[in-house]
Formats: C-alpha cells, structure tokens, sequence
C-alpha cells in the first residue's frame, strides 16, 4: 500500500501518530508513505515554523499536544531536551501555565515527526520525506499521481491533504506595488523587508496581527503602525482558570436537544452556552440578547483585560470546554443560523474564542501608550496611494464620509480565508478547476464528515482521497485548536483503518452522493 500526504504540519503529525497505532504489529505487508511539505521542515508546518521568539502560543505549555492520548507531552519534551532549545530561547522557562514560543514547539513538532518516522519502521511502514510542492493531484486508473514543483510525480493508493493554512491570493494591482505582504509572515523577515521608520497599516486584529506588530517594534520598527479592523473587535486576554468538565456541552445533550426540537437556532445554542455557565459558577448568568459591542477604545478595552487576566474567567473556560463537540454544535444548527454567525457573529466569535496571554496584551497597551501603534476600527477600501504606497479609506456606520491614510507597507493579517476560492494555493486551484474538490456553501471543500473523503464538484465522494485540517471549516466551522486536530486527525485514521482491515477496500465502498 502507498499513500501520499501532502503537509507535514500538525494534522499530518496526528494522523500519522493514528495510522501508526491502527497498523497491526504483525503486518506482512509494507506500506509506503510519502510526506510531501513545500517548507522543508517537516513536523512544525506554517503554525509553528522557525520565526521569532515573540510569536507565542495561546495555549499553555502543560496543555497543548498534538496527541489525543499523550497530555502533558509538550511539557514533558521541554524538560527532558532543555539542551536542544534553551540557546535559541534563553528567556524562555518551561511552566505548565507558561505560553511558550511558538518557533520553540515547531521543534518540538519536528522532533515528534523524526521520532513517528523511526517508530513507523518498526511496523514495516517506510515514511519518505518529499521536500517538494505539491501542485496537482490527478487520478489514473486506481491510483493517484501526486505532480509536485520539481518534475517529481508519486504515485500512491490513497491522498491525505493537510495543507494546512495557506494565505489569500493577492490582488493583481495590490501585489504590483510591492509595499503589500499577503502574510506577516515569518515574523522575522519584516525587519528586513520593511525599513524602519515606514509606515505600516495592518489589515485584521487576529492573533497574526499581534505577532506582527510585537515583531515589527521589537525588530527595530520606528515608524508608526495601524491595526485596521473591519469590526472592530480585538481578542481578549487569557485568565488563570484551568479546564472544566461540562455538564450540558456534551455530544449527548446535544444529540438529545436536536431529537426534542430538530435544528437549532443561534439563541438555543447561546443558551446552552449560558446553561452550562450558570451550572458551572453555581449561580445565574444572565442570557445576553446581543454579543458584546466592540471596544470604544482599545486601550481602555486592554486596560480591563489585563487586570481580568490576573483572575480566572469562567467564560473562557466554558468556551474552551466546546472543542470536542464544536463540530457537533455547528452542524445541530439550521442553515440559516449558520449563514447568520458567520456573517454577523463570527468576529465577535473569534475575539472571545481565540484569546492572547497577558504578556502580549501588555505590549500592545505599552505601543498604544507611547503613541507608536494606533487601531481603526469600520469598513474598508484598499487602493494604490500616489506614492506607491497603499491607500486605506475607512468608515463606519452610519458615517457620511470616512478617513484615508496611506501607508509605505501594508500587511494582511486576515489569516487563511475561509472561501477555498480565494486561496494562493496552486495545488487547490488545480483540484478546484477539474472539479476533484468542491467549495463549501460555508468555507473550505466539500467532504463526507464520516469517512474526511472528499467529495466532488458532482456531489460524489471519492473514498481514495480525504481532507483534513484548515479545508474542512465549512463542514467543522472551527478546526484551529491542536486537540481539535488531533480529535479529527484520529476519527479519520480509524474510518480508514476500519475500512482496510474489515477488507472493504475503499474503491468498493459504494460511492453516494454526498447528503
């Protein structure tokens, strides 16, 4: 058996941690996997590459593992291999609550893949590391040609794509004035690619966005930065609290409100939310009839979470605890819900859900304090300024006329964009163009949420290719989190698993249109 997997990041990690423990020991047949990663390193992927020291994890050392069933093996690494990190991170020290660097877990991520490789071949598995770019995939009999940037084509049983989380596609007039960045990153080049005394206009107010602005002041920046927010909203602040066991948020609660009342509505499943809160603090929370208003001003805004970072926040730990069944309460809801969170709901979602440590939010207050960073908060439209710098005019609601600044640089930040459609990626392009892969109506490719196999621009799946990772939004709505990969990464191993040893081999599985 050969199968190809293209990324060899954290979803490909964690599947390949799967497909290991799913192989039988006393296997007499070989298989073959190659590891095709455009990047040349292979483990950390784009989350976690070789950057700066101030790209930090959101997710505490003694928490995050790309392991379903190894906790606290981050933690564990660090203490058992200081030799090998300390001299790159000599501020760093490890802390079960600590936020560690996230260069420093793409070492450990790498050092976790050179170690699945060498358990792989004790189960005559051979995992072949491919320093190429996927480009194509196509279909040939039973089999699948992998066409990658090098003139090297694999041919393989099976795909697995993990691409991972790819940038936007650059708009032809924005990229031909060479001042605007489709990614921040790596964070590390932005000293060197932008002087330091220009100005910087940063498009998004995610977690991307703060990696730059740390990176651009603590590189040497002089020059005056602005965080340009469409809705105004900027994460919150990690508090101290721990993890919770739900009580209501569980897959059979859910499962039971969906058979009492069908699909549900964005109010049932804030109530929930509110339920288990309420049952969690073992007093009465009040149901909110709006999300929170965005910040008036973000140094007020920040002022308040710093001083709520050094309490527990039962809320977070509450929005935390919804990873194993996230998937489960997206797809309980109506379409109609669904179309509503994502277009009004989702960065009010995002700056609650996706929260920063408190080292960062107090570097960000100090470059608002000093005058150096700015934040704009409305709609707005991107045009090439005189200069050949860009232009971004802003509004808000209800406003007549907004406000234009130009700037030398401009940065986008907006992170992968969910609509498959707009992704700089050569290889989806392709697949999307012959109608191997489908669009979701809510992001990413179409797939059958079983089996992860990817269904076509026909509505057929195909059971020899299968999608994980950042793809698949549209069908798991929030798949960022490493345990949610890690859960997704092992539910699909065992689908394929069991479709091998049951010998259904996956070309006799009957093909269904996808329902």
């Amino acid at each position: 058996m050969v199968i190809t997997i293209v990324g060899s990041g954290a979803s490909a990690l964690a599947l390949l941690y799967n497909l290991l423990q799913q192989s039988p020991e006393d296997t007499d047949q070989a298989t073959t996997i190659y590891l095709v990663e455009k990047r040349g390193t292979f483990g950390p992927g784009a989350a976690y590459a070789e950057d700066a020291a101030s790209n930090l994890l959101n997710t505490k050392t003694g928490f995050i593992t790309p392991f379903h069933d190894r906790p606290g093996d981050f933690f564990q690494w660090l203490k058992d291999n200081e030799r090998l990190w300390q001299r790159a991170f000599p501020g760093f020290r490890p802390d079960p609550d600590s936020y560690a660097p996230r260069p420093l877990f793409g070492m450990y991520m790498q050092s976790r893949m050179a170690w699945i490789v060498k358990e792989a071949l004790k189960k005559t598995i051979r995992i072949i590391q491919v320093d190429a770019e996927a480009v194509d995939v196509a279909k040939v009999g039973d089999n699948f040609v992998t066409r990658t940037n090098c003139t090297l084509s694999l041919t393989s049983n099976y795909v697995f794509l993990c691409a991972g989380t790819m940038p936007a596609r650059q708009p032809t007039d924005a990229g031909q004035s060479g001042r605007v960045l489709a990614t921040p990153y790596p964070i590390n080049e932005l000293p060197r690619t932008i002087p330091a005394d220009a100005s910087v206009g940063i498009i998004g107010a995610r977690l991307s966005c703060i990696d730059a602005v740390i990176g651009l002041v603590e590189g040497g920046h002089r020059g005056p930065i602005t965080i340009h927010s469409r809705s105004g909203h900027f994460p919150s602040v990690r508090g101290t609290q721990g993890r919770i066991t739900p009580r209501l948020l569980t897959a059979d609660h859910i499962d039971a409100l969906v058979r009492q009342k069908g699909k549900l509505s964005l109010r049932d499943l804030v109530q929930v939310v509110v339920q288990e809160m309420s049952l969690q603090s073992n007093q009465i929370t009040t149901f909110p009839v709006l999300p929170p208003s965005p910040p008036a001003s973000l140094a007020d805004y920040l002022d308040e979470e710093i001083a709520l970072a050094g309490g527990a926040r039962l809320w977070q730990a509450v929005l935390y605890a919804t990873n194993p069944v996230i998937d489960r309460l997206w797809n309980a809801l109506a379409d109609g819900d669904k179309a509503e969170l994502l277009a009004r709901y989702f960065s009010t979602f995002m700056a609650y859900r996706v929260s920063i440590p408190v080292e960062n939010a107090r570097k960000i207050r100090q470059y608002l304090q000093q005058g150096q960073l700015s934040f704009v908060a409305g709609d707005m439209q991107i045009t090439p300024a005189e200069d050949g710098g860009m232009r971004v005019a802003t509004s808000r609601p209800g406003e007549d006329a907004g406000t234009c600044r130009d700037y030398d640089y401009l940065i986008n930040a907006t992170g992968s964009p969910r609509a498959v459609t707009e992704l700089d990626s050569r290889l989806i392009a392709n697949l999307l163009a012959k109608g191997t892969l489908a669009p979701h109506r809510f992001g990413g490719v179409a797939i059958d949420p079983e089996t992860y196999a990817a269904v076509n621009a026909h509505g057929v799946r195909d059971p020899r290719l299968f999608v994980l990772g950042e793809l698949t939004v549209g069908t798991f709505f929030f798949i960022s989190a490493l345990d949610i990969n890690a859960r997704h990464a092992r539910k699909c191993a065992l689908a394929f698993a069991d479709a091998i040893t049951q010998r259904r081999q996956p070309e006799d599985i009957e093909l269904a249109r996808h329902g």
